[in-house]
């Protein structure tokens, strides 16, 4: 659910050439980690026998929770997953509008991430997997060549184009940006996007373009110094990139943010090349919870066939959902940890035992543990992590999010007016709605056929402006942002009021006041990256010692792309190689992990 947003120009390049999301801070090459093991017929690492079912907490149900709790149940671990809120998913959150007796005139909002980057291959494996591959389409980005028309709705002047044949201004400011500012030493774009792509794959080359960047300062400049000292752009030109990009998204929520946040997603193509899933995000970690491996063609140690991470689980915690983990404390006794989790449902506060806890939601929550139950407790509490790693914590910046949703009786959209434009577009605004998103699952293959539309779809201060009005938010926003696309599209005689479904058309989020939640995702202001690197490098602690640490860092907001599933995923797998070599074990000779290549390609230390 990134706030950078989508680009046209190159996207195709980016397929043929098969770029893959390595992260150059540490391109560890995890889809090719998962391939071997599915080659191999093996799990992702091995227990020692004397240490097979030992139980392991998972902290949080949403993709990081899932992926790391299937995966150490497949190595013969017994995963223990637990969710604060009454849902599985986490920012994988799908919502169904319209009548739930009437699933075909039905549509599935995305309240939290809506599209995924094919180069975020780790990723995709699981959602090949569990089988969802197989029902998705190319996400409807603004001037992607899947999308019918885009209008930008710039200066209170409006500005029609079909698919991706953008406006020459337009194709412009992206060729400024690509193919002038990001081709400049230490950038070098297409340099690190060739190492990047699989027939040529260079991780030794990926470091070195990516170190010297970090040599050279640039994560001391935010997004908006860097395209004013370093692209010397004119003010006309970064208002407009800023307000509607190259006409495929407004860039100016990323000019506060470290240079760094954006450069690591345009070397990635995660920006590009999207994939709407029809069956919902949150079907991912549900089934990954829910299915034994040999449903999915994967195989298991030491449990029975039809064993599942939910049946595990409800051995030690009956319930799930509604379990809010409050405390986390070392016994320096037996190297375990005593964990308090609080039963939102029977209001109650009950203390287990663990030998490893793997903690995946927003990090900053750890925070807030340490000073829920009195001195006591917080002192020990401290012994989680060292000093700098609570600094890294402590000031990790998160971005806001909102969304509000209608379902609509059809897609209304695709009709053609008497000027030959469609009726409604994709739209980019620099006003209140900012990104207006169109959907129709009549193709799909699942339940939810119906269609909707975003009618906003905005980040950090402009979704602070969806925060206020909480007597009566949803109607009156609705209000708002129809009034403003009705104006939009006054010559169509729009009247978006008449195309919304009849039965619980709307929806709303914010993430700023979600419970269990601290915003949207993370991402770094300029001077940040050491608090990143201490953080993803967090499950290497004690590592080769007798005793490795069974207190595991996982989740986006750890991981060096925040607000990508990737991100979520691959610390996950960090997670799981932990777990292997905490336990007696590791990964085997012919599939290295994320520890057996650290030395290689461990991030720079500042």
């Amino acid at each position: 659910m990134s706030a950078i947003p989508s680009r046209s120009q190159g996207a195709a390049r980016l397929l043929a050439q098969g770029v893959t999301a390595l992260i150059p801070d540490f391109p560890f090459h995890y889809s090719r980690f998962l391939n071997q093991a599915v080659s191999d017929d093996r799990p992702l690492g091995r227990v020692s026998s004397g240490t097979s079912c030992r139980q392991v907490l998972i902290v949080g149900a949403g993709v990081a929770g899932a992926v790391a709790a299937y995966e150490a149940m497949r190595m013969g671990l017994h995963p223990v997953v637990v969710e604060a809120s009454d849902r599985i998913g986490g920012r994988f959150y799908s919502h169904v509008t319209g009548d739930p007796q009437d699933p075909g005139n039905s549509v599935i909002c995305e309240m939290g991430a809506m599209r995924f980057p094919v180069s975020g291959k780790a990723l995709m494996h699981y959602f090949d997997k569990v089988g969802m591959s197989a029902n998705s389409t190319d996400f409807p980005n603004p001037g992607a060549a899947s999308t019918p028309s885009t209008v930008v709705d710039y200066q209170q002047q409006q500005v029609y184009y079909e698919r991706d044949k953008l406006p020459d201004k337009y194709v412009e400011i992206e060729r400024k940006l690509f193919d002038i500012f990001l081709e400049q030493q230490p950038i070098n774009f297409r340099e690190m996007e060739a190492a990047m792509s699989e027939e040529s794959i260079d991780q030794a080359k990926i470091k070195t373009l990516w170190n010297a960047i970090l040599d050279a300062g640039w994560d001391n400049l935010s997004f908006f110094a860097a395209m004013v000292e370093q692209a010397k752009w004119s003010r006309e030109d970064i208002d407009l990139f800023g307000q509607i990009g190259f006409g495929t998204g407004g860039w100016n929520t990323d000019y506060p943010n470290s240079f760094l946040e954006v450069l690591r997603v345009l070397y990635t193509g995660l920006d590009t090349n999207h994939k709407l899933m029809y069956d919902g995000s949150s079907e991912l970690p549900r089934r990954l919870l829910s299915r034994s491996p040999d449903m999915m063609g994967d195989s298991m140690d030491h449990w029975p066939a039809g064993t599942t991470v939910e049946s595990l689980s409800a051995q030690v915690i009956p319930q799930m959902l509604n379990q809010e983990v409050r405390q986390i404390i070392r016994r320096s006794e037996d190297d375990q940890f005593d964990v308090w989790i609080y039963d939102h449902v029977q209001k109650t506060e009950s203390r287990y035992v663990f030998p490893a806890v793997v903690y995946t939601p927003h990090k900053r929550i750890l925070d807030k543990f340490r000073y829920m139950d009195g001195a006591g407790r917080f002192s020990q509490m401290n012994d989680l992590l060292s000093t700098k790693e609570w600094e890294a914590v402590m000031y990790t910046h998160y971005m806001q999010s909102a969304k509000i949703f209608a379902q609509t009786k059809r897609p209304f959209w695709t009709d053609v007016g008497t000027d030959h434009q469609h009726k409604m577009s994709v739209t980019l605004s620099d006003r209140i709605t900012r990104g207006t998103y169109l959907l129709d699952y009549a193709a799909s293959k699942g339940s939810y056929k119906g269609s909707g539309m975003f009618l906003s779809y905005a980040w950090n201060d402009d979704s602070l402006k969806f925060l206020g009005d909480r007597a009566v938010p949803l109607p009156s926003h609705v209000a708002v942002c129809s009034t403003l696309l009705d104006s939009v599209y006054a010559h169509h005689q729009l009247d978006l009021g008449a195309e919304f479904g009849m039965t619980d058309p709307f929806v709303e989020i914010n993430w700023e006041e979600q419970p269990f939640f601290l915003s949207a995702f993370k991402m770094n202001l300029p001077g940040q990256y050491e608090y990143q690197r201490l953080l993803f490098s967090q499950f290497m602690n004690d590592v080769h010692s007798p005793s490795p640490d069974g207190f595991i860092l996982a989740g986006d907001d750890v991981s060096f792309t925040g607000g990508w599933g990737e991100g979520a995923v691959t610390t996950a797998l960090n997670a799981v190689n932990k777990l292997a070599v905490k336990f007696g074990g590791g990964t085997f000779i012919n599939n290295p992990g994320p520890i057996d290549e650290w030395a290689a390609l461990q991030p720079k230390a500042l």
